[in-house]
């Protein structure tokens, strides 16, 4: 009775736990001795810069912040340079710049973009500096493939045209780095970085360079001058041996040249009958999925249908009717939510048979988890351009944020969008949307059994590539996650899945020209029977050289 009586009578409380670490409370002395602590590991090693990640984790909103961030800032000594996580105003006299956001994981170069923007409003805004960071340079694992040449550049380019600096983490000299091409990588930083600081570039080329979506290569001219290359990357993905992917038009803005090419070797999705398989929507009976929501004058509704068929008795129906005026904005969603959650560590792609209206809707299968680990977009496009049934394998490592800015969503951050993965194990909900429907317009889309299925490698022997008939056969075997680059006349290379290079080629013939305009293209390569045929081919064009030096400009030779 009286251990029960004085736990009445107590008080309970804890420590404000935010990150894995507790905070303290602003109002407490606990905040003047946090920061004695720190400023003395700062001081007595002469440090120059500290940066205060996980600001915002701090309890008391802006206040506390700038609380906690004023007590450190006072027992710092010397010059120097603070960075943090957070930017709330009252925080502002204790900034030296800001700006900085967690690296992507997917759709790398619109990321840059849409951080270059903020990047922008972060200056009129607060007065400071502003820079292009945390970047890392990613090696391959189960959630995304390694990091390419092109979306490195994209960033060093947007940043000397921004004159804004970038910074790195997880970069270990000496150590076997997760991408084996990152003293190749370094050294471009190194160079974009000199010129940005020299100021070499007139205003007018950094003005082009801004331009989003719009790609450039730096090179040196025979005389010494840098310059930048207008540069296409016309992705195409292979998906299948009889779907239709295998040939498809390819433009080129600029004029005939000899093909660069990347031809990289995905994963594949067990067969949709795997005996591994996990059913996610069976549209045996109504029910499943609830229409949640729509945008203004969107109607949808989703149910179960004996009238088109591919397995079963049955499939999942699902309408939606745009009586706006445009197709921008016109969205649709309905949810099944799991519970409990299910488990998908194992089962890293979706199967879905999908019969198509070919009004050229968007279709987007998207995976969540609970928002206590982080919030998650796992997103999966499939444009409906075609009419009748088609199979589609959805892989969650090839998430589609790259095309997440072409259309107007309900919802979006940088960090769920390009950044954090699915926890796979505490998958709660599929999100299927409708997007870009037609104006005046309904649609309707008829869905077998949506599977998850476990994602295996491929083997591509001897790949082919046909330009207006011309073909070029590379005489090498790609497992899943390799590369292989022709970017120089007669010259291949063939890299592994983290970039390390297994070999040269040699072509004796050349690449086949590019036309200028529309070129047909044709891939094709030996695979075992029993598995898809899935790659990615990128066609890359150049454009006239510009230059352009600043009237100050020192000379940078390297």
């Amino acid at each position: 009775m009286w251990w029960g009586a004085t736990l009445r009578e107590a008080a309970v409380d804890h420590l404000f736990v935010r990150y894995q670490c507790f905070q303290p409370d602003e109002t407490s002395t606990l905040v003047d001795e946090l920061a004695e602590a720190i400023a003395r590991v700062f001081n007595t090693c002469g440090f120059d810069m500290i940066y205060m990640d996980g600001a915002e984790g701090m309890a008391g909103g802006w206040y506390g912040v700038a609380r906690m961030r004023e007590a450190l800032f006072r027992k710092l000594q010397g010059r120097v340079l603070v960075e943090a996580s957070e930017w709330g105003y009252p925080s502002w006299p204790f900034h030296s710049r800001l700006g900085a956001w967690d690296y992507p994981n997917w759709g790398l170069k619109r990321f840059t973009d849409e951080h270059c923007r903020s990047t922008e409003a972060y200056r009129r805004a607060a007065l400071l500096p502003a820079q292009l960071g945390w970047w890392a340079i990613l090696g391959p694992d189960r959630d995304h493939p390694a990091e390419f040449p092109d979306e490195i550049e994209y960033l060093c380019c947007k940043s000397l045209a921004l004159d804004a600096p970038m910074s790195f983490q997880g970069i270990e000299p000496g150590q076997k780095p997760p991408n084996s091409r990152q003293e190749e990588y370094l050294e471009m930083i190194g160079r974009y970085e000199r010129l940005r600081l020299a100021d070499y570039f007139s205003s007018e080329v950094k003005q082009r360079l801004r331009t989003e979506k719009e790609d450039f290569r730096l090179a040196q001219a025979a005389g010494g001058e840098w310059e930048f290359i207008p540069t296409d990357y016309a992705a195409h993905k292979v998906t299948g041996r009889s779907d239709g992917t295998s040939t498809w038009t390819a433009e080129n803005r600029y004029g005939a040249q000899p093909a660069k090419l990347r031809i990289e070797a995905l994963y594949d999705a067990e067969p949709y009958d795997s005996s591994a398989a996990i059913v996610l929507a069976a549209f045996a009976k109504g029910g499943e999925f609830v229409a949640e929501a729509s945008a203004p004058r969107v109607k949808q509704a989703i149910g179960v249908s004996d009238e088109r068929v591919k397995l079963g008795s049955s499939s999942g129906r699902y309408w939606a009717q745009n009586e706006g005026d445009s197709r921008i904005g016109a969205w649709a969603r309905a949810v099944k939510s799991f519970a409990p959650e299910i488990n998908l560590q194992k089962h890293e792609a979706l199967g879905v048979w999908i019969r198509g209206d070919g009004k050229g809707e968007l279709l987007n299968f998207q995976l969540t988890n609970p928002p206590h680990y982080w919030t998650t977009c796992d997103e999966h496009y499939v444009k409906v351009d075609f009419q009748g049934w088609r199979y589609f394998e959805l892989l969650l490592r090839e998430r589609d944020a790259d095309q997440y800015p072409d259309y107007s969503w309900p919802y979006g951050y940088h960090s769920n969008i390009y950044r954090n993965p699915l926890i796979k194990d505490h998958t709660s909900a599929l999100n299927l949307y409708f997007n870009n429907l037609p104006a005046r317009e309904s649609v309707t889309c008829y869905l077998g059994p949506i599977k998850a299925l476990p994602v295996r490698k491929l083997t591509l022997r001897n790949p082919a590539l046909s330009i207006n008939g011309k073909r070029i056969e590379f005489p090498v075997t790609m497992e899943s996650g390799s590369s292989l680059e022709v970017l120089s006349g007669a010259d291949g290379k063939l890299y592994d899945e983290r970039g390390a290079l297994l070999r040269d080629l040699h072509l004796p013939n050349g690449p086949p020209m590019l036309a200028a305009g529309r070129n047909e293209m044709q891939f094709t390569c030996e695979a075992s029977a029993d598995s898809s045929v899935r790659a990615k081919i990128t066609v890359i064009s150049d454009g006239k050289p510009f230059r352009g030096r600043a009237a100050k400009a020192s000379r940078i030779t390297k």
